[in-house]
């Protein structure tokens, strides 16, 4: 999913000289791109996804001499490709990866929100990401660093990342001191009691390609040479292409830069020598200063005074503890894998009304959680119907925000606080 809303940018920043200096030394630049889409997604989406952005980027790394990338794909997006027979994508992953110019992650099967997951589920989690990738892209899927969905961080899950053998995890760079333009990008971190080193993206850096127009942020990005430190971005790879179609051939240009130095994050992390002891905030790469100031560390999924939010927790607290126990019953297998694909952090981000809204999503994951418990032969009927009255209520109040103006008008207020508005497959959300 994308971010919640970009970074304010002051347009006349992208005056002035493009490039660096004559005799300053290549500016090194990482790019996290993060690519998904969720369980058992519409095909025509996701073949529309593949014809305007995967492909392209593909493309441009397969082209352009010394382009190179760090990819988070989810398995629930890799396993689709091989369902819909959009195997050249999966034979350029590999073939990118083996010419070096593809560094991959690890992460979560279905893109679950993981700081609210119980330890054995985000672990299960992890694991089946590694091993249905692994089982498409083959060998050559060797994840050293960890993308955690949303770049949502708990000091749990970096101690259950670190026990997984991974040596890095990105995240916002609000992470570190809960507010923005705190981070030294010469400097390394490294989670305070692990062994595990934390790379923080540039926000501003990140955030150009998702408001600002194609020319403005090519001047604004190639700006921030100057400043002659590493730019680490790390954005959703849809940006390029699918929610902002020409934004692709922006990162073409940029990346035939010779003032840059393009980079993974492994390799990023290798020029880095001393290394800080931290304990990075619990976060997301949507929060605000405002929010964890609050104390609300995940806003657009778990919002205090969200109700529907709270719904969608209590029946998803409900169910995941019942079916992952019930390994006896004579249906577990298939209500496991409805409860594996349920735990996306989806109808949480489109019941946020920050603006993301959705009451065909918000049904849809109330939905799939209950059918894990209806598949089990063994669930005591109170508890089933517990869960059923739950996703009904999360139904009925979707509808009445829909239907009363309720939604439109948190929307509308929400996107009154900023100046520059977000795009989502093409177009403005207004």
């Amino acid at each position: 999913m994308i971010n919640k809303i970009p970074y304010q940018f002051n347009n006349q920043r992208a005056r002035g000289r493009d490039l660096p200096l004559n005799g300053m030394s290549k500016v090194k630049w990482a790019s996290l791109l993060h690519i998904y889409q969720p369980p058992n997604w519409d095909p025509r989406v996701i073949k529309k996804v593949a014809r305007e952005s995967y492909r392209p980027i593909l493309n441009i790394l397969k082209k352009q001499k010394g382009a190179k990338i760090t990819l988070n794909i989810n398995a629930s997006l890799t396993e689709q490709l091989a369902r819909w027979k959009l195997t050249d994508l999966i034979s350029d992953l590999k073939l990118l990866a083996k010419r070096g110019r593809i560094e991959f992650t690890g992460s979560a099967q279905y893109h679950g929100l993981l700081p609210k997951l119980p330890a054995s589920e985000i672990v299960r989690q992890i694991r089946l990401n590694t091993q249905t990738n692994r089982k498409y892209l083959g060998k050559i899927y060797q994840p050293k660093g960890f993308f955690s969905p949303e770049l949502c961080y708990s000091n749990s899950v970096a101690r259950l990342v670190a026990k997984e053998k991974f040596d890095w995890m990105a995240l916002d760079e609000i992470a570190l001191t809960g507010k923005l333009k705190s981070v030294d990008w010469q400097q390394g971190y490294q989670v305070k009691g692990t062994s595990l080193k934390i790379i923080f993206r540039n926000r501003l850096a990140s955030d150009l390609f998702l408001a600002q127009p194609q020319l403005a942020a090519k001047k604004m990005f190639r700006r921030l040479y100057q400043k002659n430190q590493p730019i680490i971005l790390a954005l959703d790879g849809e940006t390029f292409g699918h929610h902002r179609p020409g934004m692709e051939k922006v990162l073409q240009e940029l990346l035939k830069d010779k003032a840059t130095e393009k980079v993974t994050y492994s390799e990023y992390l290798k020029e880095l020598r001393d290394f800080k002891k931290i304990t990075p905030l619990a976060s997301s790469w949507a929060s605000s200063e405002q929010e964890l100031q609050k104390g609300v560390a995940y806003e657009l999924w778990d919002h205090p005074r969200n109700p529907i939010h709270r719904l969608q927790w209590q029946l998803f607290n409900l169910v995941v503890p019942i079916t992952a126990q019930k390994k006896s019953d004579p249906s577990f297998l298939k209500a496991r894998l409805f409860l594996d694909q349920a735990e996306n952090s989806d109808p949480f981000w489109w019941a946020s009304c920050h603006p993301w809204w959705s009451v065909e999503i918000i049904e849809a994951g109330a939905q799939r959680l209950v059918k894990a418990l209806t598949l089990l032969k063994t669930v005591p009927a109170a508890k089933l119907k517990k869960a059923q009255a739950l996703s009904s209520k999360i139904a009925n109040l979707a509808h009445l925000w829909q239907d009363t103006g309720k939604a439109a008008h948190e929307k509308k207020m929400f996107l009154a606080g900023y100046k520059a508005k977000p795009y989502l497959a093409g177009k403005k959300v207004i």
